[in-house]
């Protein structure tokens, strides 16, 4: 009788040792998405804010704050919202050109992708 119950016990023991790891490790990771998705969403979202101050009110200062944000960007952003956001930069000579309106709508676009994922 002793022969089946000693592994019985010592295997229920490693299942449950493996699955507290396992639920450490996507509890560990869930955490770590979800803090990167609100440094992004702060992030992009002073970007935008950001945006708009120096489009609404053109200054040395509002220039100054949009290219804090951008450089948060670099770090919590992806490649394409970081490309996007220097395009729009670029574009920053005509305020009324096309091609600032559409480095405007990729920008968007390429946020709204990001913080999707």
């Amino acid at each position: 009788m002793m022969d089946w119950l000693l592994p019985l016990i010592g295997g229920l023991g490693l299942g449950s040792l493996l699955k507290g790891v396992v639920d450490h490790f996507l509890s560990t990771k869930s955490k770590t998405n979800d803090r990167l998705y609100n440094e992004k969403r702060e992030t992009y979202l002073g970007l935008i804010h950001a945006m708009h101050e120096s489009d609404i009110h053109p200054s040395l200062e509002n220039a100054k704050a949009y290219g804090n944000w951008h450089n948060r960007c670099k770090l919590f952003g992806s490649k394409a919202v970081i490309d996007a956001s220097q395009r729009y930069i670029d574009t920053s000579a005509d305020v009324q050109s096309t091609n600032r309106t559409k480095a405007f709508e990729c920008l968007f676009l390429e946020l709204r992708k990001d913080i999707e994922r």
